[in-house]
């Protein structure tokens, strides 16, 4: 017995240009090849993972409730990278910031506080957000 799900195509359709965000192009009937999103958005799959995110302490930097994230653990964080953390045993999204030693974890968010990192408090960052997913309905909730 053939297994149906194995004769299907991996990847989708992916057409070879800039869409403008006006008038339709001709060119949509120019199917370069199919791609697989894993090669695009993951560049180190054994310390890639996906979460979902909630809450809205990053809705500034497009980053609503529901939205998937990419995380990659290979990856350093450097100063203003988007990174997931642990904090006080609680995880968390927020912009990485460092100047001389002293950092801090920052929402995108003007109703809410920097968080400034002391030894004590036990900070922990599990990886860099490397790909934000969020669909059009979820993007409206990060629109004034």
């Amino acid at each position: 017995m053939i297994d149906e799900a194995s004769k299907t195509e991996k990847g989708i359709p992916y057409y070879n240009f800039r869409v403008p965000a006006g008038f339709p192009s001709p060119a949509m009937d120019y199917l370069e090849e199919r791609i697989d999103l894993n090669k695009v958005f993951i560049k180190h799959p054994l310390s890639t993972f996906l979460i979902d995110c909630a809450g809205t302490s990053m809705i500034e930097a497009f980053i609503p409730p529901k939205c998937k994230l990419i995380i990659d653990r290979s990856l350093t964080a450097k100063n203003g990278d988007i990174v997931f953390a642990v904090l006080a045993g609680e995880f968390t999204v927020k912009y990485f910031k460092k100047i001389g030693d002293k950092c801090w974890l920052c929402p995108a968010n003007k109703a809410m506080n920097d968080i400034e990192i002391t030894d004590e408090m036990n900070m922990q960052i599990w990886g860099v957000v490397t790909t934000i997913l969020i669909t059009a309905n979820d993007l409206k909730q990060c629109m004034p």
